[in-house]
């Protein structure tokens, strides 16, 4: 179990984005805190109290996270699959079987808001409900790459609702995590997107250009293709709207082949629709 838990606490304050030296300070040494996290020590009632006060959790929640076979792990890792592999449909109904009651007991909404608001934007079409949900779930998130991913979304989707101003306040939140250098977040692919998509918003194509570029060399760097599909779609579009209609349509026709390897159908159905749009515009407006 003093393994477990250790294990536990680790994912805990490294999801929250704490070193050890912070989560330890005002509890106990460092170097203990170590020992917790190696299964090497069991702490005192009192200093597991505290490092869940810490980590904003219930000391019960710690304890469930801490067995090998707990129920909110395996969901989370399920539900975290079929959101990397762009499921929503099968991931929108699998939040609607009392799904949320478990999260609310471990204090973990967030998780639940977050793929909501994902779902109402990408599978229900429904931008009011998705910010409702995203909203809300980034008031709930602790975790700064959470809430850039969380405000990645929302930035790209005020954007296309003409509401700038929350998009601005987004959007700048996400600048500032990316100015920070931290490569680690395998969300990251995600949020250069957004960010991309929120400077075409405004037809700044070239910055727009420039963020695509970023979250296709963190796929490589991640050897990911998490969101590779839509960057070398946007990429195509983006493009096309600066007077470079071949490479545009051939970025999109790459993009599309790659999705239909890659068995995203959902992109493969949301981006074949796309296409049809841009390549109208090229053909309309670009000579």
């Amino acid at each position: 179990m003093s393994n477990e838990l250790g294990k536990s606490i680790k994912r805990l304050r490294t999801s929250q984005e704490f070193t050890q030296k912070q989560l330890a300070e005002g509890i106990c040494s460092q170097s203990m805190l170590s020992r917790v996290e190696q299964g090497l020590e069991i702490p005192s009632v009192l200093i597991i109290h505290n490092i869940c006060q810490k980590l904003g959790i219930t000391v019960d929640s710690l304890l469930s996270l801490s067995q090998l076979d707990s129920p909110l792990i395996q969901l989370k890792k399920e539900l975290h699959q079929l959101y990397v592999e762009h499921d929503y449909e099968i991931l929108y109904t699998h939040l609607h079987k009392k799904t949320l009651a478990m999260f609310e007991i471990n204090s973990q909404e967030s998780h639940y808001y977050f793929y909501l608001g994902v779902c109402e934007l990408k599978y229900k079409n429904n931008n009011q409900n998705g910010i409702t949900a995203l909203e809300y779930a980034f008031s709930l998130s602790k975790s700064h790459s959470d809430q850039a991913l969380i405000s990645s979304y929302l930035a790209a989707t005020y954007y296309a609702t003409s509401n700038e101003i929350a998009a601005l306040k987004h959007l700048n939140h996400c600048l500032l995590f990316l100015n920070k250098q931290d490569f680690s977040s395998e969300f990251l692919p995600a949020i250069y997107f957004h960010v991309a998509l929120c400077y075409g918003f405004v037809a700044d194509n070239l910055t727009a250009i420039e963020y695509i570029h970023l979250g296709i060399d963190c796929c490589k760097r991640q050897t990911s293709n998490f969101y590779l599909t839509y960057l070398f779609f946007e990429l195509g579009v983006l493009f096309i709207r600066t007077n470079r209609k071949q490479t545009g349509i051939r970025k999109i026709k790459f993009s599309l082949e790659l999705s239909a390897y890659l068995d995203e159908q959902f992109i493969t159905a949301e981006l074949s629709k796309r296409r049809k749009e841009d390549i109208e515009y090229a053909n309309n407006h670009i000579n």
